[in-house]
């Protein structure tokens, strides 16, 4: 019969741990309070620019989507108390990214149900951070785009706008009119958002910057973006070799719209992500084939809403991938 070496197995305090903890997952000494901050910093280059590109009317957006946010997020913590505080500085992210999502001539009213949605349904509700199933501002605005469409239309609000660009959101023009329409639009005027599209998730130059703060800061893994990047080429690409007539370039559908506010700020979310590495890279290879599937086969102009609600709800099945656990061997 074989012995166990007793003598030199590690006691309880020297083994390894495994952390089984649903994320979000931090770092010892650094609160919620923090992250967020550094979310709400890496946001402003975008918000920046789309202050400057359209004015008071991205200014209003952001003021009433925080202002609107923050006050409903109080009421619902003195009504039913919890651990997630108002203080967390969770709100006033969520409701920078669902400004950037919303159209810029969007009605108070639209805004205070979308922030009722975010904060009550989407976050309270299930517990706050750390416990909701899907990314809240996310839910809001599929939500608003599923209850009123013509609300929610960019290409509208944009339509009394002076601007030296296409004045029809370059994804709604290709899914109506075909690749050719893709010569319509310059690369590079795509890059530095000179496009149609929500407050600010078309600010594609300014988004790389505030993912690249976050990257550098480890506030989000880079296998998330990689993946989500690489899944929307590849998928992009296999379409548009299969059908070169109704797909664009797989460029023309990274730059256009939200694609890469969904790649740095959307499917990163920490309670919605997965924990460990390869389930992340999976994770946003996944929502790269989802968003690339529905704006070639789908009646949706971009599609980021569903693709991210769907990549949530795979999230948990992903992280059933786990490390191999390594234990005490017989001797």
């Amino acid at each position: 019969m074989k012995e166990l070496n007793i003598v030199n197995m590690p006691t309880a305090q020297e083994k390894p741990m495994l952390d089984v903890a649903v994320g979000p997952h931090y770092r010892l000494g650094t609160g919620l309070a923090e992250i967020y901050q550094k979310w709400v910093i890496a946001l402003i280059p975008a918000i920046a620019a789309s202050l400057y590109f359209f004015g008071p009317a991205s200014l209003r957006v952001f003021c009433l989507c925080m202002g609107f946010a923050l006050a409903i997020d109080f009421i619902a913590e003195k009504i039913a108390p919890s651990r997630d505080l108002t203080s967390n500085w969770s709100s006033v992210s969520l409701s920078l990214l669902l400004a950037f999502m919303l159209p810029l001539n969007a009605p108070w009213w639209l805004i205070l149900i979308g922030c009722f949605v975010m904060v009550v349904v989407g976050k309270k509700f299930f517990g706050g951070v750390g416990a909701y199933p899907a990314q809240p501002a996310v839910l809001a605005v599929a939500i608003l785009q599923l209850s009123w469409p013509g609300r929610m239309d960019n290409t509208a609000a944009l339509y009394n706008f002076d601007w030296s660009a296409a004045m029809v959101e370059p994804l709604r023009l290709v899914k109506s009119m075909g690749a050719s329409a893709e010569a319509q639009y310059n690369l590079f005027d795509l890059f530095i958002g000179r496009q149609v599209a929500g407050t600010a998730e078309g600010m594609v130059l300014f988004i790389i910057l505030g993912g690249i703060f976050l990257l550098v800061m480890r506030e989000i893994q880079w296998q998330l973006p990689l993946g989500f990047i690489l899944g929307l080429l590849g998928t992009a690409t296999i379409l548009h070799m299969s059908n070169p007539e109704a797909i664009a370039s797989p460029m023309f559908y990274l730059l256009s719209g939200g694609t890469l506010f969904m790649a740095f700020f959307l499917i990163t979310d920490h309670t919605t992500s997965p924990v460990n590495k390869v389930p992340l890279f999976l994770y946003g290879i996944l929502a790269g084939v989802l968003l690339m599937l529905i704006r070639g086969y789908s009646k949706h102009v971009d599609g980021i809403v569903y693709a991210v609600l769907l990549a949530n709800l795979c999230a948990p099945l992903l992280d059933m991938i786990k490390p191999k656990v390594k234990g005490e061997k017989d001797v």
